[in-house]
């Protein structure tokens, strides 16, 4: 006989078959139970396997996210339904609120400019209920001659701020024309004004890092000094080779990247912060991706100047701007070209040459922003899709279909992209979030009654409708 494993043997306390309805022989039992006891770990290893792989992979999402929520625009928190819906403390803080910058104790500051008769003041804002935490005034009540007052204010910097830089412009009733200008900074911590200045009227500044630039308009040119905020020494001049448009008002000085930038009357001209050097001029000059020089060229060509504007590739179609951008795939522009019909293309095109990298059909006559985080692009449009791209291979991470879009705001909060969407069956109108990994739809979830509207400001979920704005959580 031929040597065998051995195998254990249950045997029958009968031979006999048991009739259908009698109840389970002695033998029979004792063998379920052993057969329970062999096998019964099996099934609860794989629940527990189950729940330890979707907790590594909630971690592992949950980490990813933390880490895009140092971009700026992206939401601080996990959004999860329903919105619970905190009025705004002090509703006319909105627009102060929306505009402001974040400041180092955790607030926003921003500013708030009322009737003539009342003073100009820059606010301390707590964002997580729209409450007024300080106030200090910047300006005084507008004299009765006055037509109108201008007002910009600018930290410098785009991370947390210490220091408001505003200028303030008065404007003749009769003529228009400029009549005053001041300069003021205001310590965000000590919340009181620092120093303050009379300008040139008509005449303006931005910080830039620690440089301060005043801007002062000629009959040719412009006129920019850059001076040390830290020491008052004077980093460099230059000149703008053309002036202001007529009547061009305020807000024609401003920063971008390492820019200073100069509306004039016939271009826009790209001023380098650290050396005062004169780069580029043209009609759509801007600053994308960080630090590129950009010449927009109407929507059929765009010019790629570089950093330092001596750049002379061409890309067809329009530069697109990307927000979120946490600068990812550092090398690529996405552009979107119009090929004579309805129909678009959005493409990415290498920064330096304007070669073209990938190419896929755009989002119908309407799209929301895109952003693009961790190298991958993501958009949608009044298609109601959304979808994932590569951002240097186009390759396709996953499209999906969505609602019915209300709103052409597309947000995140690290875990799912947001936007607002018209429920399929009542058309009231709803927040959606898909997952930002795989496109699947995550939750809907409705509005607040009088919510029409959503935003984002300062990584915190906001909302708007016909009672003012509120705080979502």
């Amino acid at each position: 006989m031929g040597a065998g494993r051995m195998a254990d043997v249950q045997l029958d306390d009968t031979g006999e078959p048991a009739p259908p309805d009698a109840p389970a022989a002695p033998g029979r039992a004792r063998r379920a139970r052993a057969v329970l006891r062999r096998w019964w770990p099996l099934p609860v290893a794989g629940v527990l396997a189950v729940v330890a792989w979707q907790a590594v992979a909630d971690a592992r999402t949950e980490s990813t996210a933390e880490r895009l929520r140092e971009t700026p625009g992206v939401i601080t928190t996990t959004v999860t339904p329903p919105l619970d819906p905190t009025p705004m403390a002090s509703p006319g803080l909105a627009t102060a609120l929306y505009g402001g910058v974040h400041t180092q104790d955790g607030f926003v500051a921003g500013t708030v400019v009322g009737d003539a008769s009342d003073p100009v003041r820059v606010v301390g804002i707590d964002p997580a209920d729209g409450e007024q935490v300080w106030s200090v005034d910047v300006a005084g009540p507008a004299d009765p001659g006055l037509s109108s007052r201008g007002v910009a204010c600018d930290s410098g910097i785009d991370d947390r701020a210490r220091v408001l830089w505003c200028v303030l412009t008065d404007y003749g009733d009769a003529s228009g024309a400029p009549e005053a200008t001041r300069l003021v900074e205001v310590h965000l911590g000590d919340h009181a004004v620092r120093s303050e200045r009379e300008l040139d009227p008509g005449a303006s500044a931005v910080a830039v890092g620690h440089a301060l630039v005043v801007g002062t308009p000629g009959p040719e040119s412009v006129h920019l000094v850059a001076t040390d905020v830290r020491t008052g020494e004077q980093l460099w001049a230059a000149d703008v080779p053309e002036p202001l448009a007529p009547g061009g008002g305020s807000g024609w000085l401003s920063r971008a990247g390492g820019h200073v930038l100069v509306v004039a009357a016939s271009a826009t001209w790209a001023v380098d912060a650290g050396s005062g050097s004169v780069q580029a001029g043209g009609a759509g000059v801007a600053v994308v991706r960080g630090d590129r020089l950009v010449d927009l060229q109407g929507s059929s060509r765009t010019l790629l100047l570089g950093a330092d504007g001596s750049g002379t590739a061409v890309a067809d179609g329009q530069v697109q701007l990307l927000a979120p951008d946490d600068g990812s795939a550092p090398d690529v522009l996405v552009v979107e070209v119009s090929d004579g019909s309805l129909e678009r293309r959005l493409r990415g095109v290498d920064a330096a040459s304007g070669e073209v990298l990938w190419e896929r059909r755009s989002d119908g006559m309407a799209s929301t922003n895109r952003l693009l985080l961790d190298g991958v692009l993501y958009g949608s449009g009044d298609r109601g899709r959304l979808w994932a791209v590569d951002a240097l291979s186009g390759e396709e991470r996953w499209s999906t279909e969505g609602g019915v879009l209300d709103d052409h705001r597309l947000m995140t909060d690290g875990v799912h992209l947001l936007r607002v969407e018209r429920d399929a069956r009542s058309g009231d109108p709803v927040l959606a979030a898909y997952a930002l990994g795989s496109g699947r739809p995550a939750w809907s979830t409705p509005l607040p009654p009088g919510v029409d509207s959503v935003w984002t400001q300062g990584g915190i979920l906001y909302g708007h409708g016909e009672d003012g704005a509120v705080v979502l959580r």
